[in-house]
């Protein structure tokens, strides 16, 4: 979509310059025209027109033929300048410095644009040298043992001060055009190393943004995907007893209604933990971790399950650690109660010196509570996630029998440790 805007630069580019070369041509055209009409204009005013019409196509030219634009007028003004005229062609005849107009102007342009460098500022400068200096009187000098100085007296009775500005002039011009090339290519380089920083910033917020939506939606399955199972559960539940126990059925609907609630519950938590915080973005635990696992095992046992857990990690964890494993427990009992016909299941979360570990195993068969339902959920996706970002490992599988199944996970305290002393 913005494969074209080089080309349209450019192209504005060469637009605003020749307008620019259109009006600075049509100000000496028009200073030229108002010496004529006033009679007020050096000699030979025809060759201050032509100078004038070699100077704007030079200009015109310079940029996009820098050294066939140089030839021609370096030809011109040598031509012009420094051989004999005839007498039909005397009126091009302009004296130095006004003669070496066009060539200042083509030397500055191809210098400060993209053109070359030493050819340019060569060839002007050799004929500034030609033009300006008084070749004959100092030929002269030499040959009558005079000093030196006295050739720096011009014809015209200028004194030396003229002679010497014309040559600063004439420097200027070729030190200038080298400072704008220096300054528009920083530019130009400037420019390229804001697109390359924006391309990395665009690519840093994309990769941002899918870790973003790759943690919302482990987020949304593991707290919403875990209650809601167990709704559906309690739900069957009282199916099954409304026919055969039906002075139950209200102890079973107050169960769903609570599990209902507990579920609208944990969705606007996730709401509040996807909204932006205003101070720290990391979810701080208040109550013990021993407690959050305990009141997980409850919600599983209020179902009919039999939790057997044992937990002995501290509460001092970091909290993306202790996130992870409730995560990786609370996804595990998720898929017991939908992929398993065992109303048993063992959870052992515990500290090594090396290593948080997280053990959950149920005793199977594997039987689908749902089969309606289509397989290829995001749990152990979710749950290795959770685990590798903080440098585990997680290992998923039946038992060394065939039977049952088994979820370990495994989190580096080292790593935990070396993050704790750099933040720090």
């Amino acid at each position: 979509m913005n494969s074209g805007g080089p080309e349209v630069g450019a192209r504005a580019g060469t637009l605003r310059s020749l307008a620019v070369i259109g009006a600075v041509s049509a100000a000496y055209f028009l200073g030229v025209s108002v010496a004529l009409h006033l009679e007020w204009y050096p000699q030979n005013l025809p060759g201050y027109i032509y100078i004038g019409i070699i100077a704007t196509i030079g200009a015109a030219t310079a940029g996009r033929w820098p050294l066939e634009t140089l030839s021609i007028v370096t030809a011109y003004t040598a031509y012009t300048a420094l051989g004999p005229l005839p007498l039909e062609l005397y009126g091009l005849y302009v004296s130095p410095p006004e003669s070496l107009m066009p060539l200042a102007v083509v030397t500055f342009l191809a210098i400060s644009g993209r053109g070359p460098v030493f050819a340019p500022a060569a060839t002007f400068l050799t004929l500034v040298v030609l033009l300006v200096l008084p070749w004959w009187d100092i030929v002269a000098v030499v040959i009558g043992h005079q000093p030196l100085s006295q050739a720096l007296l011009l014809d015209s009775d200028l004194d030396r001060s003229i002679l010497l500005a014309e040559l600063v002039a004439s420097a200027l011009v070729v030190l200038v055009a080298v400072m704008l090339r220096r300054q528009r290519r920083a530019t130009a380089e400037l420019a390229r190393t804001n697109r390359e920083l924006s391309e990395l910033r665009d690519a840093q917020v994309a990769r941002i943004a899918e870790r973003e939506r790759t943690r919302i939606a482990r987020d949304v399955h593991d707290e919403v995907a875990h209650h809601v199972a167990a709704l559906v559960i309690r739900a069957q539940a009282a199916i099954r007893i409304s026919d055969r126990h039906p002075e139950d059925l209200g102890q079973a609907v107050r169960d769903i209604a609570e599990g209902g609630q507990d579920v609208l519950a944990r969705i606007r938590a996730v709401v509040r933990i996807l909204k932006p915080a205003l101070a720290d973005t990391v979810e701080q635990y208040e109550a013990p971790l021993a407690a959050e696992f305990e009141a997980l095992f409850d919600r599983i046992r209020s179902i009919g399950y039999e939790v057997h857990g044992s937990v002995s990690v501290p509460d001092d964890m970091p909290a993306t650690h202790r996130s992870a494993l409730l995560g990786v427990v609370q996804e595990s009992l998720t898929s017991t109660m939908l992929h398993s016909a065992s109303t048993e299941v063992r959870v052992l979360v515990e500290e090594t010196p090396h290593t948080w570990a997280v053990t959950v195993a149920d005793p199977g068969p594997a039987k689908e509570r749902f089969p309606q339902v289509p397989r290829g959920g995001s749990g152990i996706p979710s749950m290795s996630a959770r685990v590798t970002v903080l440098g585990g490992h997680l290992t998923t599988g039946t038992h060394p029998d065939g039977s049952g199944w088994t979820v370990h996970a495994e989190l580096p305290r080292t790593v935990a440790l070396v993050r704790e002393e750099v933040t720090i």
